[in-house]
């Protein structure tokens, strides 16, 4: 029999009460740390439902993701809300209202991410939980899809206690054996993600967003792990070494793990060579993994179209896996959409071009989509917002282009002028709609694309992990040269080698520690004649940090094989929450080379201007699709032309389509090889050729 310590007048209706006090008899578990492979992220329904959600048209928008007890228990201005504005409950209001649900239909959105669960307990949020219900009944009226926000790292204790009294007992420790709080913020307990009540507790709340408040989905905020003391780890982490190294004394020195205990933290270090904080990084990440998958698979089963949405403030820096616990090859298999709150606010800066390229193509690598929660330097005021049409439509432009999911993450933000928001200008509200009305017609337009196979970037973990500071300099100087050098590329991680299958060209910087098995794929994709870049040294590294007797590639030749000294593309800056990337002079001798070794097998290149990226696909291998953002929005670029793979030689004929203009037809001339001229176009421009 299930007992309840809910108050029947406090929480309302008794079948409410009955899910929330026995959903975890109900649960199915998920064994402690088991294998996190394909089937396992797919959950229940299998890949092709997980599949089925990326797949689908979405267009989103912030919609007040916090409660009202969240604004007046922190004060002071929280993502550009202030909270002692006299309108502030007057705004809070207009975000359930029809009107409001009409507006943002009408612009083009369909989904909206809004307040569910912040911590302060599922007893305390009863009554917004209830709000939220009404307006997801208004939103399904206008065919805008809601996703309730799941707060990951904080309960509110005030309020939690009353009514989980040992929840103490679920929190995070550091190194002091303390409580770990969110910050400063004392009020604020981080959860540990190894604690079956909290993990249980989280189903019951899944289980009531969707049973009860009719949620389509959910918004897992900050949902990283910074590294947790407590005996639940460490006793975990003891089982997990003793299973994956039954014969530890080779690597480890000793016979057994009974005696581990976890390592002490240390802030950005340079290089890792010891090999148990090696397997702490790599127990933490896998970890976090397994908690998604158990609460994924757990949403899937109730609904298996559920749309479950991640925020683990990736990317970011190189310190992610050590300091955060996240490796997107992992985690990002569990989810269908992540955020990238960073930033990263697209444009030229200081003769640097700021993007969320990376992050759209890490996710295309593993099977996710992002979301771009980008904020200027300041994410508390609205600073931190666009300003102008042109920026609105960079932000959307860069979306759509590259696969991820178009939207807003400032429409509904407040101008503190009564129950005002930055909807309400009509020149932001007219940029956002004829640039999301732009997507939604292009994305119908281009269905079926794929990708085309120019060129990879790999990524390994153990770089990124045990040697992060110089892998996420080299790794994002050489990113950096394909964005600026107009060429076509997508990322590659280290867990999907069979990736590499078909790409004209594999660039490898900064990937230091290699397995075997990742060189031996590397000396394959060569042989088959695939054109590798290395950009200094690569491989010299196994994948624990040992040093090879003799490097990886040392005395790799042929036409097909380029060397580029590492100083040749060296980053200025790079990393921080913005990657600001000032490349030298000399990194047009890494483009000379990729175009001397792989040029005549490349689909495009685009010619005569840094400010413009391109991304390419292909439709059926007989339609050539060109997505163009000009990331200096507003300065017009002129004299662009776009130099076609020789198989394009015959198509003759394309044409350009544009937001703000009618389409134009294009002529393909034939100079030296198939090419294109381009016209001037503002900020977004998507070429068909064939």
């Amino acid at each position: 029999m299930c007992n309840s310590d809910y108050n029947n007048d406090v929480v309302g209706r008794r079948g409410f009460l009955r899910r929330v006090a026995c959903a975890s008899w109900l649960a199915r578990h998920v064994s402690f740390l088991a294998p996190v492979g394909v089937a396992r992220a797919a959950g229940v329904g299998g890949a092709s439902a997980k599949d089925a959600v990326t797949r689908e048209p979405l267009y989103w928008s912030w919609w007040g993701w916090e409660p009202l007890a969240h604004y007046r228990r922190v004060g002071g201005v929280v993502g550009a809300v202030d909270t002692n504005a006299p309108g502030l409950e007057r705004w809070y209001d207009r975000l359930h209202s029809e009107e409001l649900v009409a507006t943002m239909a009408d612009v083009g959105v369909n989904l909206a991410c809004t307040h569910f669960f912040k911590g302060f307990g599922l007893v305390a949020e009863r009554a917004e939980q209830q709000r939220t219900a009404a307006l997801v009944r208004v939103a399904h009226g206008h065919g805008i899809k809601v996703l309730g926000y799941c707060q990951s790292r904080s309960l509110y204790h005030e309020t939690f206690l009353a009514e989980e009294p040992r929840a103490e007992e679920w929190i995070q420790r550091d190194e002091r054996g303390e409580l770990r709080t969110w910050g400063r913020a004392t009020y604020r307990w981080a959860p540990c993600i190894l604690s079956r009540e909290f993990r249980d507790y989280m189903k019951r709340t899944i289980r009531i967003g969707l049973e009860e408040v009719g949620l389509d989905g959910f918004h897992f905020d900050n949902d990283y792990c910074e590294p947790c003391y407590c005996k639940r780890c460490e006793e975990g982490f003891r089982t997990w070494l003793a299973k994956r190294h039954p014969s530890p004394q080779e690597r480890f020195g000793r016979a057994s793990f009974d005696d581990v205990r976890l390592p002490s933290m240390v802030r950005a270090p340079a290089r890792i060579d010891d090999p148990i904080v090696q397997e702490w990084v790599r127990f933490r990440c896998e970890s976090l993994a397994e908690y998604h998958a158990e609460l994924c698979g757990h949403a899937r089963s109730i609904r298996p179209g559920v749309i479950l949405l991640g925020n683990p403030a990736y990317p970011r820096d190189g310190n992610s896996p050590y300091g955060r616990s996240v490796w997107p090859a992992l985690l990002g298999r569990q989810l269908d959409l992540l955020f990238a709150e960073n930033e990263n606010f697209p444009g030229m800066e200081g003769g640097a071009l700021v993007s969320q390229i990376r992050a759209f193509k890490q996710a295309a690598a593993v099977g996710y989509r992002v979301i771009s929660t980008v904020w200027r330097r300041d994410k508390l005021t609205a600073a931190g917002l666009p300003e102008s049409a042109g920026e609105v439509g960079l932000q959307v432009a860069e979306a759509a282009a590259n696969g991820g999911v178009p939207g807003t993450n400032w429409a509904l933000r407040p101008t503190n002028e009564g129950d005002r928001m930055r909807i309400d200008r009509p020149d932001l509200r007219e940029a956002l709609a004829i640039s999301l009305r732009f997507a939604r017609d292009t994305e119908k337009l281009l269905a079926g694309a794929r990708p085309v196979r120019d060129v990879a970037v790999l990524r390994t973990l153990a770089s990124a992990a045990f040697d992060g500071r110089e892998s996420d300099a080299r790794v994002l100087a050489a990113e950096e040269v394909l964005i600026r050098g107009g060429f076509a590329w997508e990322t590659v991680f280290g867990e999907d080698m069979g990736r590499l299958d078909g790409f004209a060209a594999l660039v490898l910087a900064g990937q230091s520690h290699m397995s075997d098995g990742e060189c031996a794929a590397v000396r394959a994709f060569t042989k088959a004649g695939g054109a590798l870049i290395l950009v200094g040294d690569n491989g010299d590294r196994d994948e624990n940090g040992r040093a090879r007797g003799r490097p990886a590639f040392q005395g790799f030749q042929g036409g097909n094989i380029a060397r580029i000294g590492a100083d040749v593309i060296c980053a200025k800056e790079a990393g921080g929450r913005a990657a600001r990337i000032m490349l030298p002079e000399s990194w047009t001798q890494m483009a000379d080379e990729l175009d001397r070794v792989a040029g005549e097998h490349l689909s495009v290149r685009l010619r005569g201007a840094g400010t413009v990226a391109l991304s390419a696909s292909e439709i059926e291998g007989h339609r050539l699709v060109i997505h163009l953002v000009n990331y200096a929005a507003g300065a017009t670029p002129e004299g662009l032309r776009l130099d076609l793979g020789k198989r394009w030689k015959g198509a003759g004929a394309a044409r350009m389509l544009v937001p703000d203009g009618p389409g134009r037809d294009l002529v393909v001339r034939d100079v030296s090889g198939p090419m294109l001229e381009l016209p001037p176009f503002a900020v977004y421009g998507v070429v068909i050729v064939g």
